[in-house]
């Protein structure tokens, strides 16, 4: 199978060096430092499960390159309309696009530059970050991703992704209501990401405060109400659930946010706190807690 990995980085190099293994012919976008360490030297996963050393196509662009079965998308969220024009001139009529970011507004923008019926949203739950240029690091467990249709079926693609992710010794899922996983991941990242970034803090720090953990549990009820708004779920203890998650990570953790803050990078407020904000005030929710995060971190943004 050809595949296109737009966005190189923790989760979209993960994916692409163990498809890539698995004997997919795959082509790697990226840019910067990465892009010309891999350029040099290839790109290299380091992993619990081994170390692979990729010997592939890296480049800025796919405009070259004839089209692809299978393209991924992992940028960050401000990224997503510029990868969509990345795609479009190597879109096939039966091509996947399957996007494997954060947020819940992604699917949308790759749809109408793409069209829905190439798209396949994805819930990535995994620990991989950049630890160097050309360096992918996968630490913790086993990653997991779970996928599916926009209309909420498992359809006979989803299934065949199952197949390739599991030749290539990924865990992957295809679900019925891939949109009901992407709100509980969402729910998640803006608590944990929004506060590690917020308070410039690791989850400990924040746990052993009890006014910064019932801040926590805030940020997420006020998303959670929103998703309910929306009728997406009833989100049922999904504060405790959330906070019970947080409780069992390293103390050290922190997230992509606090990351991304802490290295000079554009954060992903606007896709995550920020979201929750525009949709509570289109729904009549009340997100004040979600709105002071998204205050804070806008001017990184």
């Amino acid at each position: 199978m050809r595949i296109a990995i737009i966005g190189s980085g923790g989760v979209g190099g993960y994916l692409g060096a163990k498809l890539w293994k698995s004997g997919n012919e795959v082509a790697f976008v990226a840019r910067g430092a990465h892009l010309a360490a891999m350029q040099q030297n290839g790109l290299r996963l380091e992993s619990p499960g081994g170390e692979i050393d990729v010997k592939a196509t890296f480049a800025p662009t796919l405009d070259s390159t004839e089209p692809f079965d299978l393209i991924i998308v992992g940028v960050k969220s401000h990224g997503t309309e510029a990868a969509a024009h990345l795609a479009l001139p190597v879109l096939k009529n039966d091509t996947i696009v399957m996007t494997i970011q954060n947020g819940i507004e992604n699917e949308e923008i790759l749809s109408a530059i793409l069209g829905k019926e190439h798209i396949i949203p994805a819930a990535a739950y995994i620990i991989s970050t950049i630890a160097s240029p050309g360096v992918i690091r996968h630490e913790g467990g086993t990653g997991k991703f779970k996928f599916g249709e926009t209309d909420g079926s498992v359809s006979p693609r989803c299934k065949m992704l199952e197949q390739i992710f599991t030749q290539a010794g990924i865990v992957g899922e295809a679900v019925e209501d891939i949109r009901k996983a992407l709100w509980w991941k969402f729910i998640f990242i803006c608590g944990q990401g929004g506060m590690t970034a917020y308070t410039r803090s690791p989850i400990g720090k924040i746990l052993e405060d009890y006014k910064l953990k019932a801040m926590l549990w805030g940020v997420v009820h006020e998303a959670a109400s929103v998703g309910k708004a929306q009728g997406v779920d009833t989100f049922e203890d999904v504060e405790e659930k959330v906070l019970a998650h947080c409780a069992r990570l390293p103390a050290a953790t922190t997230s992509s946010m606090f990351y991304d803050l802490s290295h000079g990078k554009k954060v992903e407020v606007e896709a995550l706190n920020g979201a929750v904000v525009r949709f509570g005030k289109n729904l009549s929710v009340a997100t004040p807690l979600n709105e002071n995060i998204y205050t804070a971190l806008k001017p990184f943004a």
